[in-house]
């Protein structure tokens, strides 16, 4: 399996006039630059919101420096960890009743800010719940409504690809799954931070509620 198991079944009906299948797989796996020590991760609460809390795996790593920007207009908080390649991936923290600003603004402009934004913190702890998510998406629902529509249409041309007419495009499906642990992370395609200051100079960073994040490369 192409995509080391990840993914399983992308496509899970065909109808009897399908012609041709076009698949395209991302596999990622990274290890951080710095790893999360198991012997820290213990179970904690997690705030899914004000009413509600799970317990989950929390990792954590003493004593480390991170590219960190705290953004005062959206009122959220970034933190860059960086794997072993040139790969990294920024975590966000909205602060409490932001998470659906922050989301809005979470184009490609608002990334490069807070990329050339970051600056190395020293951090006396951080902790990071371990996860593991899934999504699937039908994208010809979604595609139209950015203006791709012919393809999916009698008008569709695709004889780049075929000698084959008539044909259009009937079904796009983008599946991904991802994991996070205290070794890396490890996907295929495709909390909110909470800071205790200690002193003046050192501070905890700690994902306990919902937060976004954005591998790059």
């Amino acid at each position: 399996n192409k995509t080391e198991g990840k993914i399983v079944e992308l496509i899970k009906r065909l109808i009897p006039v399908t012609e041709a299948v076009l698949v395209n797989y991302i596999y990622f796996k990274a290890q951080w630059m710095t790893h999360f020590d198991p012997n820290l991760t213990t179970e904690a609460d997690f705030y899914v919101s004000k009413n509600r809390t799970v317990r989950v795996p929390m990792m954590g790593i003493k004593n480390l420096t991170v590219p960190y920007f705290r953004d005062e207009e959206l009122a959220c908080t970034v933190v860059e960890l960086p794997y072993t390649s040139n790969d990294s991936t920024l975590f966000i923290l909205p602060d409490d009743g932001r998470m659906a600003a922050v989301e809005a603004k979470l184009l490609p402009e608002t990334l490069r800010r807070w990329r050339d934004s970051l600056q190395p913190r020293r951090i006396e702890a951080l902790h990071l719940p371990r996860f593991s998510i899934s999504s699937d998406y039908k994208l010809q629902e979604i595609l139209p409504r950015l203006g791709i529509q012919k393809i999916f249409s009698e008008e569709a041309d695709l004889s780049g690809i075929t000698d084959t007419t008539p044909l259009c495009v009937s079904q796009v499906v983008h599946s991904a799954v991802l994991d996070v642990d205290e070794e890396g992370t490890e996907g295929a395609a495709s909390t909110g931070v909470v800071i205790e200051r200690k002193s003046f100079e050192n501070f905890i960073v700690r994902f306990d509620s919902p937060f976004l994040f954005a591998r790059s490369s």
